[in-house]
């Protein structure tokens, strides 16, 4: 099939014929346009975020990664909650078996993340104190970025420092960290990160900063950055995570002002777990997924030519086992139907390419053609 007949055709909303899930990669690897080839122009890496069993029992689905996509995240398998079980023992089972995947399908392979202010295992509460803290974290990120030091394209050094809503001093994510080491823990991290693996870019990895009605954050986010270099932490890029929602607005504007500040500081760009939430979008399945692509087209339209992304890290890749279905206690996640059915993905459960393939395909080839 030749590239614009297919971007054509799902651009238009009307896809491809059904897929058997099994014959699917080798269909995607020999037709439409792999991910990886539309950013090499502009040297893009573009990947998927995914879990150990994601890969294992949905082996159609790592067949089809593993062809069209050349960066991956271990969306868990690198956490504190996943390596450390308990304070004496770290467990890199999971983490390996994801790095290897890596390296058979030619991938670079993103680290996430060295330090979170929530998702960690019970014993680090248990544990911690203002006395011991700093060595506990320095010690966790020398061993887990040190054994994977020159394996690691990229590390989300410290994962979502900010949350507005929490009322905190400049906006930060409270938790363990925050309280024991006060807003210094994040320059604890980094100094620790690069210390450990000086080759993997560090990144700051940040969300709530996408959307028109994210001002606040993207004003605490620069006053952050601003505040780490001046104590010269060694940060190099910050990530934005671009959790979109299909029925929010952007401001171009407030957005390139944004990426400007970032850029001037001397900092990359990455975009680190993008998808769309479509939980406020009603219709057929095509018109979901119309609205769905087109809102991955304008956030890539704005960025792309101003942000030089050189990382593109889908967190939902696929709508089967989407991480939207099981947010059952969170309501900006349930449909009006009162389903947590959603359809964020570039390819639907049956491996079928969706009008967001075509909508991202579009977009980084536009942008990689006008950066040569």
């Amino acid at each position: 099939m030749l590239r614009r007949n297919f971007l054509a055709s799902t651009a238009a909303g009307l896809g491809l014929a059904a897929l058997d899930s099994a014959f699917a990669p080798q269909l995607f690897a020999k037709g439409p346009p792999k991910l990886k080839d539309a950013g090499s122009p502009c040297g893009m890496l573009i990947g998927f975020s995914t879990v150990k069993n994601g890969l294992v029992y949905g082996p159609a689905f790592a067949s089809f990664v593993g062809a069209n996509c050349n960066i991956m995240t271990p969306a868990g398998e690198l956490k504190w909650a996943a390596i450390r079980p308990n304070q004496a023992t770290f467990d890199y089972s999971g983490a390996d078996f994801m790095y290897n995947f890596a390296q058979q399908n030619g991938m670079a392979f993103r680290g996430h993340n060295l330090c979170w202010n929530t998702g960690n295992p019970p014993w680090l509460a248990q544990t911690l104190t203002k006395a011991n803290a700093e060595g506990i974290l320095v010690d966790h990120i020398s061993k887990v970025a040190g054994r994977f030091a020159g394996k690691i394209d990229s590390w989300d050094v410290v994962n979502e420092p900010l949350a507005l809503w929490f009322n905190k001093p400049g906006g930060l994510y409270p938790g363990p960290w925050l309280d024991a080491l006060g807003p210094e823990y994040i320059d604890f991290a980094f100094h620790a990160a690069a210390e450990a693996d000086p080759h993997a870019i560090r990144v700051l990895n940040v969300h709530h900063v996408e959307h028109a009605r994210d001002e606040v954050t993207r004003v605490a986010c620069i006053s952050l950055l601003e505040s780490l270099m001046k104590r010269k932490v060694p940060i190099q890029a910050l990530g934005i995570e671009a959790h979109l929602e299909a029925h929010l607005p952007f401001d171009q504007g407030q957005l390139e002002r944004f990426i400007k500040k970032v850029r001037g500081m001397g900092l990359a760009v990455q975009i680190t777990e993008f998808d769309v939430n479509d939980s406020k979008v009603e219709g057929s399945y095509a018109e979901r997924d119309q609205t769905t692509a087109d809102c991955y087209r304008r956030f890539l339209d704005m960025i792309l030519p101003i942000a030089n992304v050189q990382r593109l890290v889908f967190w939902s890749m696929w709508d089967k086992g989407n991480w939207m279905d099981y947010m059952h206690n969170a309501p900006q996640w349930q449909r009006s139907d009162g389903s947590y059915s959603h359809r964020p993905g570039l390819i639907d459960e049956n491996m079928q390419p969706k009008a967001a393939y075509a909508a991202v395909i579009a977009s980084v080839e536009s942008n990689c053609t006008k950066n040569r």
